[in-house]
C-alpha cells in the first residue's frame, strides 16, 4: 500500500517483481486489454469499410435487387468466413474485460471498464438485431415482398450508424485505458 501511494502504480499496474504477482498473469491489465484492442480495431475497421464501400452498393436498390446485391458485393461471403471469427472473439474479450476492470484498483479502472462494457454492448447489439436481420434476409429475402426487404434494409442501415458510433466509442476507450496501464508500466 505505501509503494502504491509513493508511485501511484496499483498493485496491477506496478512492474512485476514479485513471485505471488507473477503467479497472477490475469491482474495484468495491458495482457487483457491489448488483445481485445487489436480485435476491435480489426472490427471496428471491417465494418467501417462495409458501412462506408459496400452498404451503399446495395442499401439504395430496389427491394427485389437487395440480396443479389448483398452477395455480389462480398457481404454474404465475409459474413461466413470472416465475420464469424472476429465477432466472437470480440465479445468473449469484451465480458472478459469486463469482469477483469470491475475487479480492478488501477487508474485506468474507469476507461477500461467503458471500453469493455461499450463493446459486450456492441456485441449484443450485433448478435441481438443485426446478425439475425443479415442471416434472416440473405437465406429467405428472395421470397419477401420488396416492401418488407427494403423496411428490413432500412432499420438495419438506420441503427447501423448507432452501432458505430458503440463500437468507435468502445475503441477509443480500450486505447485509452491500454496507455494508461502501458504509460504506468513504463514509469
Amino acid at each position: 500500500m505505501d509503494h502504491e501511494k509513493a508511485t501511484g502504480l496499483s498493485a496491477v499496474d506496478r512492474p512485476v517483481d514479485s513471485a505471488v504477482h507473477r503467479a497472477r498473469p490475469w491482474r495484468n491489465s495491458v495482457l487483457w486489454l491489448f488483445p481485445l484492442a487489436l480485435l476491435v480495431g480489426v472490427q471496428f475497421g471491417a465494418g467501417l469499410y462495409e458501412k462506408i464501400i459496400l452498404v451503399p452498393r446495395w442499401s439504395s436498390l430496389p427491394g427485389d435487387r437487395v440480396v443479389a446485391a448483398i452477395e455480389d458485393v462480398g457481404m454474404k461471403a465475409a459474413g461466413r468466413e470472416f465475420w464469424p471469427f472476429v465477432s466472437p472473439a470480440v465479445g468473449v474479450l469484451a465480458i472478459l474485460n469486463l469482469v477483469l476492470a470491475w475487479r480492478s484498483t488501477n487508474a485506468n479502472r474507469s476507461w477500461w471498464l467503458a471500453g469493455a462494457a461499450l463493446m459486450a454492448g456492441y456485441a449484443i447489439f450485433s448478435y441481438g438485431f443485426f446478425v439475425p436481420q443479415m442471416l434472416m434476409l440473405q437465406a429467405d429475402g428472395g421470397t419477401w415482398p420488396a416492401d418488407r426487404i427494403e423496411t428490413v434494409v432500412d432499420w438495419w442501415t438506420g441503427l447501423n450508424y448507432l452501432r458505430m458510433v458503440i463500437g468507435g466509442a468502445g475503441w477509443l476507450c480500450v486505447l485509452r485505458a491500454l496507455s494508461m496501464s502501458s504509460a504506468a508500466r513504463a514509469r
